[in-house]
């Protein structure tokens, strides 16, 4: 078959075929082999409000129990935990989040830094979560086409779905990040708050946070007992007699070149 029968074929079925539909031929989901183990992924994870580990009702040691539950999953197949519902209910709690349960601060399309074809196909990839341990909080994730279980959020306060065991109230929790991840929360918010004013800095911001070195560099090491070297090289720099240590090398290297040269003259 031809190039141009195969695309007139395809875009057939794309003016026929819903979105779901497309999403599914994309990432169509492969049914887990019977002996298929845990693994997970934190490709897709990501710290926002109500789900974050910075609050005083987090316990130290959470991250911790969240290392023990990844542990204690990876020894159990995928199968043992969807067709037993003593594994599923008993202290896993593993279930789909009920995006309609009373007093819920997030919905399913709140979670856009997900892929599209994932976020959008809610039947084959339900957001789903798993209990930590009874009383400390869960984790929020996905299954994905290779049944690798993409960890989104961690839960610590339960928020995810509020019950009646706490009145259904929200307990606040912040991101904690660490310094990367804090700067780019904070740029974040930044950017949205400029991007009201429509001058285009937004899009310059987002674009500086999305940099990526596109050419290989190069690194200049100078090994060095004599902390005066670098003195002196700061020192020309400063005074515009260099640009960069690379210059300074440079001229160096030059100048024991043309010495070398008038030696052997």
């Amino acid at each position: 078959m031809s190039i141009k029968a195969v695309a007139e074929r395809q875009a057939s079925r794309n003016q026929h075929g819903s979105r779901t539909e497309e999403v599914r031929k994309v990432i169509a989901k492969v049914k887990p082999p019977v002996q298929q183990r845990w693994s997970f992924s934190y490709r897709y994870f990501s710290e926002i409000k109500n789900f974050g580990l910075d609050s005083a009702k987090v316990d130290k040691k959470w991250a911790l129990s969240v290392v023990y539950r990844l542990q204690e999953l990876s020894k159990l197949t995928i199968s043992e935990v969807f067709e037993s519902r003593d594994v599923a209910e008993g202290t896993l709690r593993f279930h789909e989040i009920d995006w309609k349960s009373k007093n819920i601060p997030i919905k399913r399309a709140d979670l856009d830094w997900i892929d599209k074809d994932y976020l959008n196909n809610s039947e084959e990839y339900p957001i789903m979560q798993i209990a930590v341990s009874k009383a400390e909080g869960r984790l929020v994730g996905f299954f994905d086409e290779q049944n690798a279980f993409q960890i989104v959020l961690f839960d610590p306060l339960h928020n995810a779905q509020p019950s009646n065991y706490n009145g259904y109230q929200v307990q606040l929790c912040q991101p904690l990040g660490c310094e990367i991840t804090t700067l780019r929360y904070e740029a974040g918010k930044a950017i949205a708050r400029i991007a009201e004013r429509e001058c285009g800095c937004a899009q310059d911001l987002d674009g500086a946070l999305s940099w990526s070195k596109r050419r290989p560099g190069l690194a200049l090491v100078i090994p060095s007992s004599d902390e005066g070297i670098f003195k002196d090289a700061d020192e020309l720099i400063e005074m515009g007699l260099a640009k960069g240590y690379e210059e300074i090398v440079r001229a160096g290297i030059d100048a024991l070149l043309d010495t070398k040269a008038r030696v052997q003259e």
